[in-house]
């Protein structure tokens, strides 16, 4: 199942997403992968059976650049563990790859390169 965030605020020091999708039961997986062609961070849930997808599309990447290092927690309910860890990383690896393709490589650097 995808879950796809619709909002995100910063309130008492953490970034709190939101989704339409019932989160409860659901633990991070501490994994992040992308879409590069629907231009999306996607966070991995295990919900014991299967891995769940949280996409962070382009819309909210101002929102995890302005606060990076904070909390990171999906409907009040699921803390996504090793957020910034696993979203350094891959925006490490995207700089200068082509393999993400140019137009993911370029909005990456645009958001969170500069």
């Amino acid at each position: 199942m995808d879950i796809y965030v619709t909002e995100i605020k910063f309130e008492d020091g953490a970034l709190k997403c939101y989704a339409e999708e019932d989160t409860q039961g659901l633990e991070a997986a501490a994994r992040m992968i992308v879409d590069s062609d629907n231009m999306a961070f996607i966070y991995m849930l295990d919900d014991g059976e299967a891995f769940r997808r949280v996409h962070f599309v382009k819309e909210t990447w101002s929102m995890l650049k302005a606060h990076h290092g904070a909390e990171v927690i999906l409907n009040t309910d699921v803390i996504l563990t090793d957020f910034w860890d696993e979203l350094d990383y891959l925006v490490d690896n995207i700089e200068d790859n082509d393999n993400y393709g140019e137009a993911f490589e370029s909005a990456v650097k645009e958001e969170f390169i500069q």
